[in-house]
């Protein structure tokens, strides 16, 4: 039951961790391989798992309190450093007799040969990982193991790199010999839990780049790049004359900038897509109606409506009951009608919103 805090543990802080995360990897994924696949995404993220949960075996549970040589009596060993001692171990506490077979079934379920199964299995989840995915030959699967193993044993022997003022848990030699041995079956065996995936370097031979839609997670990345940018750039601006400053930025920035830059911005080459119209290369007019739609026409109605909103709250123009409900009503109606418009995006295969058909553009992936 011990062992369930830690996989409790990682399983709980695994969501953060995958969101933290999320955001360069996809970045990661969209320059190396123009897109993002689905079973390459299923295999880094139950690797990042996997090293979560074995960090939390050799770790957890943590001691109760910082002063941790309270807790132990004087002479208490930090440090084993004689190789195969939980050979001898084993032969002293399980009383095995080589000439009866039987007692090999008991001594199984002795604690030392479980504790030296334990290690031997921790990382051999390791060896499966580095030769499936990362296609890591056996020696550099033995020397990867080896150093992961070494950095958990570290992280013991240093008593959490100083954060307790003794190890709580024993450097162990043995513990680097049976961690290695793990990450070499699990080289040796990878085959019989990966038969049914496809090889790493065949997942992406069947993909045809020209084909595939850009999603609204990539477009929304390189949209929060982008506004990132000019929201900087903006805070520079006096109040007065933001608005002004916002009009010529987008002007600037998505149609004189990408019609130099062939449909580019700087959040659509992070992500590697571009604007495309008709032709090979999207035209200052072709990006003059897509971007003047979105951005002064659909986006720029609820800033409209909002600032009338604001001019009745504050006096600046009558504030009649019925004016005051009727904008409300189209505000409201208006964002609705945005939002259903999304969303029946998300589901369709072009991923094409209104003002891309309007104008003849789409986002496309940059393969060069």
């Amino acid at each position: 039951m011990v062992h369930l805090i830690p996989l409790k543990t990682a399983f709980l802080l695994f969501p953060i961790v995958a969101l933290i995360i999320s955001l360069p990897f996809m970045i990661y994924q969209y320059r190396k391989y123009k897109y993002f696949n689905r079973i390459r995404a299923l295999v880094i993220y139950s690797f990042i798992l996997f090293l979560m949960s074995a960090f939390f075996l050799v770790i957890l549970p943590l001691p109760s309190t910082r002063d941790v040589a309270s807790l132990q009596k004087p002479g208490t060993q930090h440090y084993q450093l004689v190789p195969f001692q939980f050979v001898k171990d084993f032969i002293r506490e399980t009383k095995v007799e080589v000439s009866h077979p039987l007692t090999y079934i008991k001594a199984l379920k002795e604690p030392e040969f479980l504790q030296a199964a334990f290690n031997a299995i921790l990382l051999l989840p390791l060896g499966v990982y580095l030769r499936y995915h990362f296609n890591k030959g056996l020696k550099a699967t033995v020397i990867i193991t080896f150093l992961t193993s070494l950095f958990f044993e570290i992280t013991q022997g240093t008593a959490l790199y100083g954060y307790y003022n003794a190890p709580y848990r024993l450097f162990d030699v043995d513990d680097l010999i049976l961690n290695t041995l793990g990450g070499f079956l699990g080289y040796i065996i990878a085959p019989l839990f990966t038969f049914f995936l496809p090889k790493a370097e065949d997942i992406d031979k069947s993909i045809k780049l020209n084909d595939l839609s850009v999603s609204f997670i990539r477009r929304g990345i390189a949209f929060f790049i982008d506004w990132t940018i000019l929201s900087i750039i903006l805070n520079f601006i006096s109040g007065d004359i933001k608005w002004i400053g916002r009009i010529v930025l987008i002007f600037i920035y998505f149609i004189v900038v990408q019609s130099i830059t062939k449909g580019k911005t700087l959040g659509k080459s992070v992500v590697k897509i571009k604007v495309k119209g008709k032709g090979n290369n999207v035209t200052f007019k072709e990006l003059f109606i897509r971007y003047g739609l979105l951005y002064y026409v659909i986006l720029g109605i609820p800033s409209i409506l909002n600032y009338l909103i604001q001019l009745q709250n504050i006096g600046e123009i009558p504030s009649f009951a019925y004016l005051y409900i009727g904008i409300f009503i189209i505000y409201g109606g208006y964002i609705i009608l945005l939002i259903i418009h999304f969303i029946a995006n998300i589901f369709s295969k072009n991923k094409v919103l209104i003002y891309e058909k309007i104008s003849k553009t789409k986002n496309v992936i940059d393969t060069n």
